[in-house]
Order: C-alpha cells, then sequence, then structure tokens
C-alpha cells in the first residue's frame, strides 16, 4: 500500500497519487485497459479519476467490474457538466478498430485528443460531446447514472466538469441538492475542476466548494492558497507536457544528460527517471490530495508509485535543481522552434 494522503477537510484519505482514467481509451483492448487497472491496484494505488465523457461514454462502465470487490479499498472521482453525445455513443461501440486504426496515424490522433477536452474544443468536440449545464437537474440525472453505471453506493468526490460561468444556473438550488446528496452519504464530497485561472471565480459564485481539481507541471509557477480556493485539491497534468519536452531536450544534449545526472544524483538516461522526479516534484508542490497521472501501459505504474514511496527524499535543493533543469529544457525548446 501507497502512503496516504488526506483530501484537506473532507474526513478521508487515499494514496498519495490517483490513476486518471481517460488516457486508457487510448488502449484498444478492453483486456489491456484492465491490465493497466489491476497493476495500479497491484502497486498501491486506490485513487481513480474517472467521467461520464470518457471513452466516449464507456469508461464508468469499464471501471465497474474492477471495482467489485474492491470498492471499500477506495476512492473515485466522477464528474458532472459533460456528457458524450450519441454519435459519440455510436463510435464507442466500435472504437476498438478506430484506436487501432488512430495508433498508426499519430496526427489524427493528436487532433481527436484536443476535441477530447469537450464541446468547447472545435467541431469535433462539439459533435462528441454536449453540455447540459450545471444545475440541480444535470447534477442529479448524472450522479443518478454514474451510481448505476460504476454499480455503487456512493461516489467518493463529484466534481463540476470544467464549467463556465454562464452555463452554471441556479446555484441556490444545485449547492443545496450536492450537500444533501452528502448528508445522505451518496457523495462523500464535491466540488470543482477545471483551469485554475477560472477556478477562483467558479467557486466564489457556488459559495464553497470542498475540492478544488487543476492541473499543475513544473512549468508553471506553484499556486498560493489564495489563487486555488478550496481546502483538498487534487492536481494533474505533471507529465503530460513536460516530460516530452525533457525527453526531446536530453535526447539531443547528451552532455547535459551528464551535467544534469551529477547535479541531481540520478541517472537520467534511464526511462524512469524522468516520470519519477516530475511526479516527485508534483506531490511535493499538492501536499492537500492526491497527484492523478495517466499511462496505457502497465509496467510505467511501478514508476508512480515509486516517486510516491520516496518523494521525502526529495530535498529542496533537488526541487529547485528540477525546476532550472526544466526552464533550461523549455528554453532550448522554444530556440528550436524559432519562438523568441
Amino acid at each position: 500500500m501507497l502512503p496516504a494522503r488526506e483530501l484537506s477537510g473532507t474526513g478521508f484519505a487515499t494514496s498519495m497519487v490517483g490513476l486518471g482514467c481517460a488516457g486508457l481509451f487510448r488502449i484498444p483492448e478492453r483486456k489491456t485497459r484492465r491490465t493497466v487497472l489491476d497493476a495500479a491496484y497491484d502497486a498501491g494505488i486506490r485513487h481513480f479519476d474517472v467521467a461520464p465523457m470518457y471513452g466516449l461514454g464507456l469508461a464508468e462502465t469499464e471501471l465497474s467490474p474492477f471495482l467489485k470487490g474492491r470498492r471499500a479499498d477506495v476512492t473515485v472521482t466522477t464528474k458532472f457538466g459533460i456528457d458524450p453525445t450519441l454519435l459519440a455513443q455510436g463510435v464507442a461501440r466500435v472504437q476498438k478498430p478506430v484506436r487501432a486504426a488512430l495508433a498508426k496515424r499519430p496526427a489524427v490522433s493528436d487532433e481527436l485528443k484536443t476535441a477530447a477536452q469537450g464541446p468547447r474544443s472545435g467541431l469535433v468536440g462539439r459533435l462528441l460531446y454536449a453540455a447540459p449545464g450545471y444545475h440541480r437537474r444535470s447534477a442529479q440525472v448524472s450522479l443518478d447514472r454514474s451510481l448505476r453505471e460504476l454499480k455503487t453506493d456512493y461516489i467518493d468526490v463529484f466534481l463540476l466538469h470544467d464549467p463556465v460561468g454562464d452555463l452554471i444556473t441556479g446555484i441556490p438550488e444545485l449547492t443545496e441538492y450536492l450537500d444533501e446528496q452528502c448528508r445522505r452519504g451518496r457523495i462523500r464530497c464535491w466540488g470543482v475542476t477545471g483551469d485554475s485561472a477560472g477556478l477562483p471565480s467558479v467557486v466564489r459564485r457556488l459559495g464553497h466548494a470542498a475540492v478544488v481539481q487543476f492541473k499543475d507541471d513544473i512549468f508553471d509557477p506553484p499556486l498560493s492558497e489564495g489563487q486555488v480556493p478550496g481546502e483538498a485539491k487534487i492536481t494533474y497534468g505533471a507529465l503530460a507536457f513536460a516530460l516530452p519536452v525533457l525527453r526531446r531536450y536530453l535526447a539531443q544534449s547528451p552532455d547535459a544528460v551528464r551535467s544534469w545526472s551529477e547535479r541531481l544524483d540520478t541517472d537520467l538516461a534511464q526511462e524512469s527517471s524522468l516520470p519519477k522526479l516530475l511526479l516527485s516534484v508534483a506531490l511535493r508542490r499538492n501536499a492537500a490530495g492526491p497527484v492523478l497521472f495517466s499511462t496505457t501501459r502497465p509496467q510505467r505504474v511501478g514508476v508512480a508509485a515509486d516517486a510516491a514511496i520516496h518523494v521525502g527524499q526529495l530535498s529542496v535543493a533537488d526541487l529547485t535543481q528540477v525546476g532550472e533543469l526544466a526552464s533550461e529544457a523549455r528554453v532550448a525548446a522554444k530556440t528550436m522552434n524559432g519562438t523568441p
């Protein structure tokens, strides 16, 4: 079991790292997706993040058999406010061959990753996803459906999914409903996930939120308590952008590999070194809840678990130096791309 971390102010804890399930659906085969989930559990990961839109509507249904017999041991986040359209649900039924084909066409696959951000991500996003709004009725419909799809009696963390201000309506009725569901035990806590710049205004409109979930990577300055309201914080995105930038830089700079390996006392030529460092930094930056990561390879789950186990060994000086390495890599990337 990995070290536990309390979601501040909620009264319950979970593993320091959690698995984001959206990325699982880059894997064409359901059996392999389940292998990743099992590997995460075996490595001690106990927090799993899902949403109705993930996997074009299949993610919650697919997580359900994994939870059977394990529900009391794990925490689950799901969300409301973005739903797959009928077109997306139709595509989902044939997504195995589609995913297999996309694996051979990275450029098209990247376009669909952008579309997967939701209905505000272009034409394809609008075709695949709908925003029913953020109000009492949409929360009720989505919660009932998620409980049914996940085959569970309760959701640990229930979040407004990337809300836009003008779509949040009937706020007193919405927050009253969510608080009522907490009292009934159907959810343990609720909050908001979205762009960190917009979170403060959304939380102010709602009046309160027990949990905020947002992207945080080493290229961004750490957010202060005042910038992101809410006691419990769940962060994600530590690897998505930073890891490719750092890997490209070190692949083109053998001297940098040698010098930074010495400075950080770790072999950066090893594939697992950079993701472990980046996750360790993310864990130090967020002490109020778990850090999410995604992977499509069962063998990489151990890297995240190792980061959680050894994060205490990362000194303040190490944190500074990893930040300096990231800045150096980003400057190099901008120079190679011809940007100032």
